[in-house]
């Protein structure tokens, strides 16, 4: 395998997007919600959705290099689009110039019908790119999530959903895009700080639906206090995993 792309520690987080495709694509959706969602949100879920991906950011030297890497490896990769939310958060966090190149793909990774992993490229030659970013993003994975695809675009159903995950699901909607590229709205979750130190590798969550349904999410309100709060927890979270790493490879 071409290795040249991606440094080593993207190279393994790849890999565990992959492995939790395949995963996935053999076990009941229900096992794979978080065990704090109640049984009857599960089961609502269920009849509507399928998981469609797992998602992860990666720092590849150059976009055609990791392509390239990618079909070296036997994964059929879709066309590279801008992303939209993930560009706009990565901005916000990092205070990036608004020329920074940030790519998305799908791999398929799975036999069809099956979870793809969704990547997206922060090449190391982008406007904006530093190591710091890449080892703050490594370390956190604030990107990491997984994909919830709604059968059609319903508004009621959409709205339906997202509203179990904040009432019940232990779950804090963090914002929204429609990506015009391939015309697919995508509502964000981020695990409440009650739950978010249960350390989960993809803790993130996404309802995605064809057609454009910004209206919906824009009557979310954001509850930016409570979102600090639960990304101070996945930040302390992962943090306190690699000082537990670092230790146990020391001794």
């Amino acid at each position: 395998m071409n290795h040249v792309a991606f440094d080593a520690c993207d190279i393994q987080r790849l890999q565990h997007a992959v492995d939790y495709a395949h995963h996935a694509s053999k076990s009941p959706l229900e096992t794979l919600l978080p065990p704090w969602i109640p049984g009857h949100l599960k089961r609502e879920i269920k009849s509507r959705c399928t998981v469609s991906h797992c998602a992860t950011l990666l720092f590849p030297a150059s976009e055609d290099s990791a392509l390239e890497y990618f079909k070296g490896n036997g994964w059929r990769a879709a066309a590279t689009i801008p992303s939209v939310l993930v560009k706009r958060r990565l901005v916000a966090r990092h205070l990036l110039p608004q020329d920074a190149e940030i790519l998305v793909t799908r791999l398929c990774v799975t036999d069809d019908p099956g979870p793809e992993v969704e990547v997206f490229l922060f090449p190391r030659c982008s406007p904006g790119y530093s190591s710091d970013v890449s080892d703050e993003e490594r370390v956190h994975g604030f990107e990491n999530h997984v994909g919830l695809f709604l059968g059609g675009p319903e508004p009621a159903v959409l709205a339906s959903l997202a509203d179990g995950l904040e009432a019940v699901g232990g779950m804090l909607f963090e914002g929204s895009a429609h990506n015009p590229h391939e015309n697919t709205t995508m509502l964000y979750f981020a695990p409440s700080a009650r739950v978010a130190r249960v350390r989960r590798r993809f803790p993130r969550w996404e309802l995605q639906c064809s057609g454009d349904l910004s209206a919906v999410a824009q009557a979310r309100a954001v509850r930016a206090d409570e979102l600090e709060l639960a990304y101070n927890a996945l930040r302390e979270n992962s943090s306190s995993g690699l000082l537990a790493q670092r230790a146990s490879m020391a001794v």
